[in-house]
């Protein structure tokens, strides 16, 4: 038994110093990096519109919601201002995900009552078209991108 034990030791101190030498040069290159790495450039964030909807009701495919925007914002070169209203579609209903995917037409200007072709999908994760189904459509809040 005496012969192991020295063994023993002498494998836990070579892997103890193997470790120690592999932990000070992996700190060393970090720091390195870590100053000459430059920042990769942030995406741009997206920009959402907010809105709520007027409508009571249900909601099924291919009927249409109108919701009124509820915060001034600037998406892409159009501008929208509180009242305007979006009329969107119902493209898909998944009723046993509980999901509802919602596209917009038009809008209304509720300064000028002007109506102007709009493209943009519910979403309540950026990038991630569809929503989950509300328990009731009248004040629903949704935001929406363009897509």
């Amino acid at each position: 038994m005496r012969s192991s034990l020295p063994v023993l030791t002498v494998v836990g101190i070579v892997c103890l110093g193997s470790f120690s030498a592999i932990a000070q040069q992996t700190s060393s290159a970090l720091a390195l990096s870590s100053t000459s790495q430059t920042k990769a450039p942030a995406s741009p964030a997206v920009q959402l519109l907010k809105t709520r909807c007027l409508d009571t009701g249900l909601l099924r495919l291919g009927s249409t919601c109108t919701f009124q925007v509820v915060e001034p914002v600037t998406v892409g070169d159009r501008t929208f201002a509180v009242g305007d209203q979006i009329h969107a579609h119902v493209e898909e209903v998944k009723g046993v995900a509980g999901r509802v995917f919602l596209r917009t037409d038009r809008v209304v200007s509720a300064k000028t009552q002007q109506t102007t072709a709009l493209s943009m999908v519910a979403v309540e994760q950026p990038r991630q078209p569809g929503v989950n189904i509300p328990h009731l459509l009248d004040g629903w809040k949704l935001s929406w991108e363009q897509h």
